[in-house]
């Protein structure tokens, strides 16, 4: 592929994917960046628009496709998915959608609320050019896999993420474990911020428990969930919620209802019990091809081929 791809993404500079993306992009892509069209010369050339968010790129790739006739692919982000309750059915932001050449999902939960959102032929339209893209995590996680971890689980080590989405998580959490502790099981609850630690900190975290358990929905943290991955640890995540649906669940660890102290005690307790085989479903489902950006860069090649459309 030989093509010129303009990326619109006025927050480009908080996403440390984005370098990684780029970097893999530039043996096939000529790749332009800007925060703003304003930013951009009339005498630059480029056949394809990436926006980066529908809320804050999509209108000004909306008004080039409309000015200059340039194709856009718009990637939608968790945070628009916040915003979705704000819109209208007549707000402007979907003409940013329906104009779009290709459509790219964070997760499948996106696709599913966006499609309450709209009219069925909108999203018939939608969803036939629709890819879903899940974020990368850093290369450090790929050249430390940790595949086992010889742990009984005698003592269950439960950790749980701070500043991930509502502040019940943590509650919740205290709560299964509570009743857990009640038929007599030895339960403890680590709470940490990723956001606060380096990657080989988070790693050690990882290691030294026995699962991660965010029971309640949070938008973007599916990176988190394929850390603890990497390092071998089962994840409890929530129901309809951003990591559900990428791996059959019992295959990753369980979906669990959200804000259910009971039934998130009720899978904590399931994986114990099958420890040692969950393990095992996350040794084979390494290297994590959904989430290496080696692998993903080349799903972006693939929406880049508009003629494809």
């Amino acid at each position: 592929m030989n093509i010129s791809v303009l990326h619109l993404y006025k927050d480009y500079r908080k996403d440390a994917g984005f370098p990684l993306l780029l970097e893999r992009l530039g043996s096939y892509v000529r790749n332009l960046v800007a925060e703003t069209a304003a930013e951009t010369s009339s005498n630059e050339d480029f056949q394809l628009v990436h926006a980066h968010s529908w809320y804050q790129d999509g209108p000004d790739a909306l008004r080039l496709r409309q000015e200059h006739g340039i194709p856009y692919v718009l990637t939608l982000t968790p945070e628009d998915l916040d915003r979705l309750s704000a819109f209208s059915l007549k707000s402007k932001r979907y003409d940013v959608l329906e104009n779009a050449e290709k459509v790219v999902f964070p997760n499948q939960h996106f696709q599913y609320a966006l499609a309450d959102k709209l009219s069925d032929k909108l999203a018939d339209a939608v969803f036939s050019r629709s890819s879903v893209i899940y974020d990368g995590i850093s290369p450090f996680w790929f050249q430390n896999l940790r595949r086992s971890k010889p742990v009984s689980l005698i003592h269950i080590r439960l950790l749980t993420a701070l500043n991930m989405g509502r502040d019940s998580t943590s509650e919740i959490v205290e709560k299964a474990a509570k009743l857990l502790r009640k038929q007599n099981l030895s339960v403890d609850v680590t709470t940490f911020d990723p956001n606060a630690l380096g990657e080989a900190e988070c790693m050690e975290m990882y290691r030294c428990h026995d699962m991660l358990v965010q029971p309640t929905p949070v938008n973007g943290a599916t990176t988190l969930y394929a850390e603890a991955l990497s390092q071998g640890l089962p994840v409890l995540y929530a129901r309809q919620g951003c990591f559900d649906g990428i791996f059959p669940d019992g295959t990753a660890g369980f979906s669990v209802m959200p804000h259910n102290a009971h039934d998130l005690a009720e899978k904590i307790l399931l994986i114990s019990e099958r420890y040692a085989t969950v393990e095992q479903h996350i040794a084979d489902l390494h290297p994590l091809h959904p989430f290496n950006w080696d692998e993903i860069y080349r799903q972006y090649l693939r929406v880049y081929d508009v003629r494809k459309s």
